[in-house]
């Protein structure tokens, strides 16, 4: 039997990273990437951009029993290119017009003929900029954290 991880093409694997970088992508970040596609594939939307909602959980001190945090807003489309990919989004928020781009992005990565390029150009870059991000919200974070032990030391 041959080993059914070898004939996974690289899109298919890279797909829940770029379905990440996507969904955190903003409208102006859809813009700046859109010149990226010389010519857009038709497509249909399937369903949606609908808005919708989904219960957060949570764990105390991460690692508790998970309990309902609260609702929150949620974006979904589907949609299929003329090829018959199948692009998914699930946006946080209400924010119908990001959804849909990206499930034509979904859809249009997974097409292998636009995969490598639109990987390097367009994902790549979401990428690196959501991780410059993260990493300047930590920054502060830390910057700003309360050192709860030490003032404590300081009443004895």
């Amino acid at each position: 039997m041959p080993n059914s991880a070898t004939s996974i093409p690289n899109s298919v694997v890279q797909r829940p990273d770029w379905m990440r970088e996507l969904a955190v992508a903003s409208l102006e970040d859809f813009q700046r990437i859109l010149p990226l596609v010389k010519s857009w594939p038709n497509y249909q939307i399937l369903e949606g951009p609908e808005v919708g909602s989904i219960m957060i959980h949570g764990r105390i001190a991460g690692n508790g029993s998970p309990f309902p945090v609260g609702e929150c807003s949620i974006t979904r489309c589907i949609v299929e290119d003329a090829q018959g990919h199948t692009g998914y989004s699930w946006i946080l928020g209400q924010q119908t017009e990001r959804a849909l781009w990206a499930a034509r992005w979904d859809a249009l990565l997974q097409d292998s003929t636009h995969f490598q390029h639109l990987w390097n150009q367009a994902i790549q870059p979401l990428q690196q900029k959501r991780i410059l991000k993260e990493q300047s919200v930590t920054n502060k974070m830390q910057r700003t954290q309360v050192q709860f032990f030490s003032m404590e030391n300081m009443r004895t």
